[in-house]
């Protein structure tokens, strides 16, 4: 894992697939909003500004519930058609952190920065990863994963 940084970040655009959905399912969600999002992308002649990222709107820690919109960041906002949906990521202060490693350990980096927001006495946002390396060409013990946590 880098170090965390404190930095002021400009809201980004981006398009993907949102659900609400048990922790359980992130994989078979992501393996099948990915490749979906950059065919419509594809399809519209618009360039991805991003590797496949997420942005965790909401996770119910007791039930395992996420609210998830699985996708990538565009140059520019544009309007999503059907199930796919355009957002904007949260600008201000937030905290960045490159966590390395097998995606099922990224959840204790998380944990680090709920941390660390609570002791700098921040409420978190709505947070969300970058997925820098693809798993398929990258050892999982190399495969880095961005993390950006907003504080309101």
């Amino acid at each position: 894992m880098s170090a965390t940084t404190l930095q002021k970040l400009e809201a980004r655009p981006f398009v993907g697939i949102r659900r609400q959905l048990n922790v359980t399912q992130i994989v078979p969600f992501f393996t099948e909003a990915f490749p979906k999002v950059m065919g419509w992308l594809a399809a519209k002649g618009i360039e991805p500004a991003s590797m496949p990222m997420a942005v965790w709107l909401k996770m119910d820690m007791e039930t395992g519930i996420a609210d998830c919109h699985a996708g990538c960041f565009v140059h520019e906002a544009v309007e999503g058609e059907g199930e796919i949906t355009a957002g904007e990521t949260t600008a201000g202060e937030a905290l960045t952190v490159t966590h390395t490693g097998p995606y099922d350990t990224v959840g204790q980096t998380w944990m680090l920065l709920f941390q660390m927001a609570a002791d700098m006495e921040r409420r978190p946002g709505a947070g969300w990863e970058i997925y820098v390396d693809d798993p398929e060409q990258t050892p999982a013990a190399k495969v880095r994963t961005e993390i950006h946590l907003p504080l309101l």
